[in-house]
């Protein structure tokens, strides 16, 4: 162990390959998400368009385009469409920010060699990171090209100028195509800020004249694919490439409105479980401390204004700030050797969640029972229950002194694949899109006219291979829809699974906290009332 924590990239890869492994074998693609980003990847793969993304047939304006050309060419040299090519994207971007990160760390701490190794440690320890870092998403790969960006601007800072201001340009655009223009939130801050962490006299018009071609080069880059998909999209996909989903997102006016604080509610959850270490907290203020520092000056240029900006903004999830976590552990590992150990009791608090989480799978029907997913309850939960208890246990005794951090890194790559393994897996049904999406097949290659009663997210075409958009309609509809079809199909949802007796479809199988069913005219009869 010891000689692998000397060198440690032979480690981070064989946890992130482990973490993959587990995650392919333990869970399905989760709805509506990464359900929805295959989907929009096998339309573009089956009908041949690489330029305008569809959805249900319908120009896809929500992302850009790199994740669906990533996947779609990752199949086109396996031979073909697999469910784990898309999860494997995520796990080599999440590895080359390991490596991003570590050449960050050495440019700004070039006397101080292990920085950028606790660096690494610290990333990839994060619980919050490793479950994004094998997710269909486009956070971990937006978060590379950031670090790809600041990197090469840290080059042109200590001097290296040439080819530095081009590899810039080229993270940027690489990034937009990822993501849009929200990598800027994440590189534009600390390089405009650069005289306060980098010195006065190194900035001038040569810095700003590099960012300023940098990110023309970028922006060409974006728009060599944005300008012919603009053109052969139509009116509203260009209105929302170029303008309506950024100021969507900003206004919360698409979707996931939270409250300004949000992101502070959740930061235990995303600094977890160095959060919950005594440890930590003194090594950023150990960091913190040293303000005169340039990179801890930087890391907090790169981390406080986008987190102002991220609050601000209307629209909110807790993966949004993935690209800032290599800051923090940045942070932490350059106050790392000026914080004491501790001891044991340093890890007191996060002893005590896990033994509380154990706990709690421990004893599933005490509050499991009473709730929708009661019948998935297994044995493996059990079992999930003891290794926590096992793992909050052994976390008083391993984790203090140097050797501490790789050992509670590597804790929390256990942690997941335990998540995966035994506490995941069991709810697999309701989160599988492909029994449903396969009888669909098979009504596509019969000829039979199906529809979708609700507003559909492309939850079934990859999962059924399916070449037919399914027509979207109102559950007020189903009446009127079925005269017009008499011997078609309608996609519905229950919002609880004991209705699925009373309503007697064709074929039903469970979907989150309900049913999803699939109904003839006579079925469609018998369905609930709106909300039900």
């Amino acid at each position: 162990m010891n000689s692998l924590v000397r060198r440690p990239w032979l480690l981070w890869a064989g946890c992130l390959l482990l973490v993959l492994l587990a995650s392919v074998f333990g869970r399905p693609d989760i709805p509506i998400d990464e359900t929805r980003y295959v989907s929009v990847a096998w339309e573009m793969w089956s009908g041949g368009d690489w330029l305008v993304m569809h959805r249900n047939g319908v120009p896809y304006h929500h992302k850009p385009p790199l994740l669906f050309w990533l996947i779609g060419l990752g199949w086109g040299a396996l031979g073909g469409p697999n469910d784990w090519w898309p999860r494997v994207i995520s796990a080599l971007f999440s590895f080359a920010c390991l490596g991003l990160t570590v050449a960050i760390a050495h440019r700004l701490w070039p006397r101080e060699e292990r920085v950028g190794e606790r660096a690494g440690w610290l990333l990839l320890g994060g619980v919050f990171w490793l479950f994004f870092s094998t997710s269909v998403v486009f956070d971990v790969m937006l978060a590379a090209f950031a670090l790809l960006a600041l990197l090469a601007a840290l080059r042109a800072w200590q001097g290296e100028r040439r080819g530095t201001w081009g590899l810039f340009g080229v993270a940027i655009g690489l990034g937009i195509l990822a993501k849009g223009p929200v990598v800027l939130l994440d590189v534009l801050p600390p390089l405009l800020l650069a005289p306060w962490w980098g010195g006065r006299g190194r900035f001038g018009q040569a810095w700003y004249g590099g960012i300023g071609l940098g990110f023309l080069l970028g922006a060409g880059i974006a728009l060599a694919w944005a300008v012919p998909a603009a053109i052969l999209g139509g009116e509203e996909f260009r209105n929302a490439i170029f303008w309506g989903q950024t100021a969507g997102r900003v206004s919360g006016s698409l979707a996931h409105k939270q409250p300004f604080w949000f992101y502070l509610a959740v930061l235990p959850l995303l600094l977890f479980p160095w959060f919950f270490w005594g440890r930590s907290w003194r090594a950023m203020a150990a960091a913190l401390r040293d303000g005169h520092d340039s990179g801890v000056r930087l890391c907090l240029a790169w981390v406080v204004p986008a987190l102002i900006v991220f609050s601000l903004a209307g629209g909110k999830q807790a993966h949004y700030i993935l690209p800032l976590l290599p800051a923090f552990a940045l942070l932490l590992a350059r106050g790392w050797s000026r914080a004491a150990p501790g001891g044991r009791w340093s890890v007191l608090p996060l002893a005590l969640l896990l033994a509380l989480i154990g706990a709690a799978f421990l004893l599933p029907q005490a509050w499991a029972g009473k709730l929708w997913l009661a019948s998935f309850v297994e044995p493996s939960w059990l079992a999930a229950g003891i290794l926590l208890l096992v793992m909050a246990a052994a976390s008083l005794f391993l984790v203090g002194g140097e050797g501490g951090l790789h050992r509670l890194a590597v804790g929390a790559v256990a942690l997941v694949v335990v998540a995966l393994l035994l506490i995941l897996k069991p709810l697999s049904p309701i989160f599988d899109m492909a029994p449903l999406a396969q009888r669909l097949k098979t009504l596509e290659g019969q000829g039979v006219p199906v529809a979708h009663a609700s507003a559909y997210n492309d939850q079934y075409q990859y999962y059924g291979r399916l070449s037919r958009p399914l027509e979207e309609i109102g559950r007020d509809d189903l009446g009127a829809w079925f005269q017009k079809h008499p011997g078609g199909r309608v996609v519905a949802y229950l919002k609880s699974s004991s209705r699925v007796s009373a309503v007697r479809p064709e074929f039903a199988q469970p979907y989150l906290d309900g049913a999803v069913v699939l109904l003839d005219a006579e079925a469609a009869q018998r369905m609930p009332g709106r909300g039900q």
